[in-house]
């Protein structure tokens, strides 16, 4: 695992990036991971960045709300094909998941609860229409759907107005 830490001129607080990059991690490991880490670091809140890209992981563990000012997660090229509801409860602005296998069923009905997402990179995977729940996201400014399979885009798409 490496682990990099950067002072940030945002805040007074110390904001942190886990890499958990080509790793192969499964979903079951990265769950045990995500516990080991919360119980032995006390800075873990701090954690602001996941990174997960080329693992194989088919969704993400249900403690991924552990990362509770998690802004920024990158799972591209690692199989995903699901999207939990507790995603929903991380504070993300940036959700990159470009190059796996998700399809319109993959994304949680709350999926407009991610009240702060300002980014969407669902580029590169199987995608035959595009998901309704993301017409929900009011935040949404920059929305990455290329590569897909596309066949129409949903009438109300005009509603994403970032």
């Amino acid at each position: 695992m490496e682990e990099y830490t950067s002072d940030s001129s945002e805040s007074d607080s110390v904001h942190r990036t886990i890499d958990y990059s080509y790793l192969m991690l499964d979903t079951n490991r990265l769950f045990h991971n995500i516990e080991c880490f919360a119980e032995k670091d006390k800075q873990f809140e701090n954690v602001d960045t996941l990174l997960l890209y080329h693992n194989v992981i088919s969704t993400l563990p249900l403690n991924i709300n552990k990362f509770k000012n998690l802004k920024v997660l990158d799972v591209s090229s690692s199989g995903l094909l699901h999207l939990p509801e507790t995603l929903t409860e991380c504070p993300l602005t940036s959700l990159i998941a470009k190059n796996n296998n998700l399809d319109c069923d993959s994304f949680p009905k709350s999926f407009g609860s991610l009240i702060t997402l300002k980014e969407l990179n669902i580029s590169g995977n199987n995608l035959a229409f595009f998901p309704e729940q993301i017409l929900a996201v009011t935040s949404l400014k920059y929305l990455y759907i290329g590569g897909n399979n596309i066949r129409e885009i949903h009438k109300d798409i005009w509603k994403l107005n970032g």
